[in-house]
């Protein structure tokens, strides 16, 4: 009988794969960057654990206020005059949301990442304006990554780790077309950046906890009790108790009596002090979110001055996230603008320089004293373009007129009304426009015409070539003379 072969039993050995992994995981670990935040250090939470705070009402109410604001802003690319420029703002405006969003949680969360896949070169995105349709490379999708897959370093790259990706290595990826990086004040020692849900979590905490207190409280002892005192039986006092609850009648004779006592009053109880705590932790939250606390009201007063300066707060926040995605959005059109081979554009959100009042009734009252504002003046102080004010143009030193007081009569101004200012208009113009027929000439068309008709069909046979506006201006001269020689004939 053969002898059996004790290896074929073995199983494959793979602790030094095994080890191998584990002393790679080991390494990454070591060397990881810590989070240099000290509230999520001391809590004992990851930055991605935050997101289970957009579920409360407060806090989600006072972050949406700041995000309408800034969904809400207006947005244009310059340069506005070329071809590819209404392609872009079309595309853009179908991701706006997605993309400015996205771009806004690195305020909550200290950073945010963003992903792209863009349209194949053989399966194009379509524009089509009118009968014209423009093939480009444009976005299939676009969007917010989970925080949790990457690791943004100190140098200012950003890792895929290797759990997330297909390599089992952490993974630098490419942040000019695929993958954009938004970082809320990052340093170098905390390059994941300041996430304000950080800075709320103990409040969240403790209104959280607070408020599952309260409610078994209430359940316990927010009802009124029934109290009675009797002096016979208290089994009888307390059936009829129980029957008051279903029915709020009782009967009493003799010695008893009855009482409600409530689960609280206005004596500084539970009661008013849980109010209290509520309503400071909900100015925490709108204080570090939105800058002030006017948004759910007044603290029993208020006044005009007091909500333009929480207006002004509010707006300093939303020029704030403008800041912070600016330079995140710019990147993505410029990927654009790279991928299709166009000239690199600008993208603007909000207005830049919006018309200060007091500015703009200065410059009027300047404007009314005489002084000449130049374009560029407009330019610098409120941000227009070139190409947004047109320059009046000035005529000729030659043709700036004055009254003819030295004309004492005038036959079109006698016999058509005008004064001396409208009679030096018509001259004027008369000298700046070329004519067709000169004095002369019209004074024989008008001399062998018999009546207004017969002139009429004279001159248009003459100008049959010329236009309308012409044709006006040489018969106005022609009844102008016609009058004059039929009142000279009634004079003779």
């Amino acid at each position: 009988m053969a002898k059996k072969d004790k290896r074929q039993d073995q199983k494959p050995v793979s602790a030094g794969l095994s080890s191998h992994q584990a002393e790679h995981a080991f390494l990454n670990y070591l060397t990881k960057m810590p989070d240099g935040d000290e509230v999520l250090r001391k809590a004992g939470v990851t930055r991605a654990r935050l997101k289970v705070m957009m579920y409360d009402d407060e806090i989600y109410q006072a972050i949406e206020k700041r995000q309408d604001k800034l969904e809400s802003a207006p947005w244009r690319i310059e340069p506005a005059d070329r071809s590819e420029s209404k392609i872009l703002e079309e595309h853009l405006r179908d991701w706006w949301s997605e993309i400015l969003l996205g771009a806004q949680n690195a305020r909550w969360f200290g950073y945010s990442v963003l992903e792209a896949v863009y349209s194949k070169p053989e399966d194009p995105v379509l524009h089509i304006d009118g009968d014209t349709i423009t093939p480009f490379i444009g976005f299939k999708w676009i969007g917010e990554k989970p925080l949790q897959w990457y690791e943004p370093k100190n140098d200012g790259r950003l890792m895929l780790l290797a759990n997330h990706n297909g390599r089992q290595l952490d993974t630098e990826v490419d942040q000019r077309f695929k993958h954009f990086l938004t970082r809320c004040k990052s340093t170098f020692e905390n390059p994941y950046g300041e996430a304000l849900l950080s800075r709320l979590y103990w409040v969240w905490f403790f209104k959280s906890a607070g408020f599952k207190f309260w409610a078994k409280f209430v359940e316990k002892f927010g009802m009124p009790m029934l109290v009675g005192k009797t002096a016979g039986k208290t089994t009888d006092m307390r059936d009829a108790l129980l029957q008051a609850h279903a029915s709020s009648v009782i009967a009493l004779s003799g010695p008893d009596e009855v009482k409600i006592e409530s689960g609280g009053n206005s004596n500084g109880n539970s009661s008013s002090t849980f109010e209290t705590f509520d309503k400071n932790l909900e100015r925490r939250i709108q204080k570090v979110i939105l800058g002030q606390t006017l948004t759910s009201g007044t603290d029993g007063s208020g006044s005009r001055a007091l909500g333009e300066v929480h207006l002004e707060v509010q707006n300093s926040k939303y020029k704030a996230d403008i800041r912070m995605i600016m330079p995140t959005i710019q990147a993505i059109l410029n990927a654009l603008c790279d991928l299709n081979g166009w000239q690199r554009h600008r993208i603007i959100i909000g207005e830049e320089k919006s018309l200060e009042v007091p500015k703009a009734d200065r410059d009027v009252k300047l404007k009314n004293a005489g002084a000449n504002l130049t374009p560029q003046y407009f330019q610098r102080e409120y941000g227009l373009q070139d190409g947004d004010i047109a320059e009046s143009q000035q005529l000729p030193t030659n043709t700036q007129f004055t009254a003819l007081p030295h004309k004492a009569f005038s036959f079109k101004a006698d016999m058509q009304g005008l004064d001396a200012n409208q009679q030096e208009v018509d001259e004027k113009v008369t000298e700046i426009d070329k004519k067709l027929f000169s004095e002369s000439e019209l004074m024989e068309v008008v001399e062998a015409s018999s009546d207004v008709n017969d002139l009429q069909t004279k001159l248009y046979i003459l100008m049959s070539g010329e236009s309308v506006e012409k044709f006006t201006e040489t018969m106005a001269r022609a009844l102008y003379l016609f009058d004059v020689i039929g009142y000279v004939q009634r004079s003779k």
